[in-house]
């Protein structure tokens, strides 16, 4: 324990570090949660007899799907790619955010 900190100061703050790292992993499995609930894959736009054809592109496995969207893409599909694209964005900061604590939690055990 640090010196110059005071010993029940010392156990707010780890007790503090606990809280929070609970907070992300609850905040990643919300995210996980609503991942589930929006559509997987990219909008690949096609080009046939000179039009424009939009699919939604997945893979499962090895084999490579295509659901066919239409000739525009639906604004609600739109908002739900990027909110998706979003929360992949964010669960990457949390991630990085929980291998560092652990890691750091891994060396006090070790040490």
């Amino acid at each position: 324990m640090d010196a110059g900190i005071p010993w029940i100061m010392a156990k707010t703050f780890k007790d503090q570090k606990k809280r929070s790292a609970g907070s992300y992993f609850k905040a990643r499995e919300k995210i996980y949660g609503r991942l589930a609930q929006l559509p997987v894959g990219t909008i690949k736009e096609r080009l046939i007899s000179g039009r424009k054809y939009y699919y939604l592109q997945r893979r499962e496995g090895k084999k490579v799907l295509h659901t066919y969207i239409g000739r525009d893409i639906p604004e609600d599909l739109r908002k739900q790619m990027k909110e998706r694209e979003k929360l992949r964005d964010e669960l990457k900061k949390i991630q990085d955010i929980l291998v560092t604590y652990i890691s750091a939690e891994i060396k006090k055990i070790i040490q």
